[in-house]
């Protein structure tokens, strides 16, 4: 069987200016590697850990549980005097806004978000030296991973990964099977589809409808992260909403018209080129067999472990949707550590976040929740078979990507609250009236005046 190997760090170099406030809230990853052995050096110095005990707080996935759960008992079999209380939470995303909001967050908490608006407000301890100099910082994490985890100058959180959204494509071999269809030539030798035209054609062959109905999306898009494919259409137009220099962005623009304009075509089912239900999100069709291929991240790849572990898929990247255009797409840093400036025990809190933090560690949980990891020395091998889809392929074919990864806007101080808030409601209420104008204007007025309040607060 031919199989390739790469290096989970897929990126030599990013030339991204950043992600993601990590596309918060993301569909959950799946199961994967075992941890590293916690409590071996890291970085920022050795000796004993400090007392005490603190509560750590994540999200409750499959995925997340079965990778922290041995991780923090292997913690603490290194570090006995440290007591770690973890608690996860379904709704993470809402509940450690909340928590923070109301002054009742943990001693250490994983986000997936940018956390400028945070670190504004005095509610983050900054990184200590003592755990990752700034200089150790700029050296050993990719740039992407940093732009959205430092404020004036210093850092507040420690990324575990660099974050992309919807520029993966995943394909439902045994629906095609069932179709009586064959992947196109040189998909599987070229990482995917050579341009959009090309997968525009193979998708309208595999869309199923029943009148005005679709019963099959031959390519779904639609919802839960499409906000992402949304400002990744706004680049390969040609155009930008951020705009740092003004502390502002634009929305209400020619390029985010035209992005608007290419989501509804292909999601109306009285287009002849319609390809996708709009009635559904992108991942729940695909899991249940009603959509075909799915524009997607690596991270679906590791979802599908947990959610349809039967399923034979392959997974490829997108290409640019416009042509002429190159293939960007949203990418920054998403998942990472954060300590509260409130915390009764700091130094066994930044202990426990040293030791989650080592290159193993991130190398270990990148690859259990398919995940790009953000330490340049997270290194493992990925070996694959390019002819299935796995977490590995998925993890090393998007190492093509990755140049083209923009940021999301770290400037806004909650690049989160815009991209997956503000931008997201209005691309759903675009949907119900069909009135785009309105949709754009709206995102960019409510957009400024985020902006506004998070720099006057």
């Amino acid at each position: 069987m031919m199989k390739r190997v790469f290096a989970l760090i897929l990126a030599g170099a990013l030339s991204v200016s950043l992600f993601a406030g990590c596309g918060g809230n993301k569909e959950p990853a799946a199961e994967g590697s075992t941890p590293a052995a916690s409590g071996e050096a890291s970085e920022g110095g050795e000796g004993a850990a400090p007392a005490g005990e603190i509560v750590f707080w994540t999200q409750d996935t499959a995925p997340w549980k079965g990778w922290f759960d041995p991780a923090i008992e292997a913690f603490q079999q290194q570090n006995p005097d440290i007591k770690v209380k973890v608690e996860y939470f379904p709704q993470f995303a809402d509940k450690l806004t909340q928590a923070y909001a109301a002054g009742q967050q943990p001693d250490v908490a994983q986000t997936w978000q940018g956390i400028t608006h945070w670190a504004k407000a005095g509610k983050l301890d900054p990184v200590p030296d003592s755990v990752y100099s700034k200089e150790d910082m700029q050296a050993k994490f990719y740039e992407g991973a940093l732009k959205n985890k430092e404020f004036e100058g210093q850092y507040y959180c420690i990324p575990a990964e660099i974050n992309v959204e919807s520029p993966g494509l995943l394909v439902n071999m045994d629906l095609l099977e069932k179709m009586g269809k064959t992947l196109p030539d040189g998909w599987v030798e070229n990482n995917g589809p050579k341009s959009w035209d090309e997968l525009l054609s193979f998708a309208k062959e595999l869309t199923v409808k029943s009148g005005d109905t679709i019963t099959q999306s031959g390519l779904a898009y639609a919802y839960a992260q499409w906000e992402a494919m949304f400002v990744s259409l706004i680049w390969q137009n040609g155009g930008d909403y951020r705009d740092e220099a003004n502390s502002v962005v634009h929305f209400n623009t020619p390029e985010a018209k035209k992005a608007a304009e290419f989501m509804l075509k292909y999601a109306n089912p009285a287009d002849p080129d319609v390809i996708c239900d709009i009635g559904a999100s992108r991942y729940e069709l695909f899991i249940q067999g009603t959509a075909a291929m799915v524009m997607g991240a690596p991270w679906y790849a590791g979802s599908l472990a947990t959610d349809a572990p039967d399923m034979n898929y392959q997974y490829f990247n997108m290409p640019a949707m416009v042509e002429g255009s190159d293939p960007y797409c949203m990418a920054t840093g998403g998942w990472g550590y954060i300590v509260s400036a409130e915390s009764k025990n700091k130094p066994a809190a930044w202990e426990f976040v040293k030791q989650m933090t080592t290159p193993e560690q991130i190398g270990s949980w990148a690859l259990g929740v398919g995940s790009l990891a953000a330490h340049k020395e997270a290194n493992a091998d990925l070996e694959y078979d390019p002819n299935v889809g796995s977490v590995e392929k998925a993890l090393a074919v998007s190492k093509d990507i990755l140049q083209y990864g923009n940021e999301d806007g770290a400037y806004t101080l909650d690049s989160s609250q815009l991209i997956y808030t503000i931008v997201r409601q209005q691309l759903q209420q675009m949907v119900e009236t069909g009135d785009i104008d309105t949709a754009l204007a709206t995102m960019e007025m409510e957009g400024n005046d985020m902006i506004e309040t998070n720099l006057n607060r």
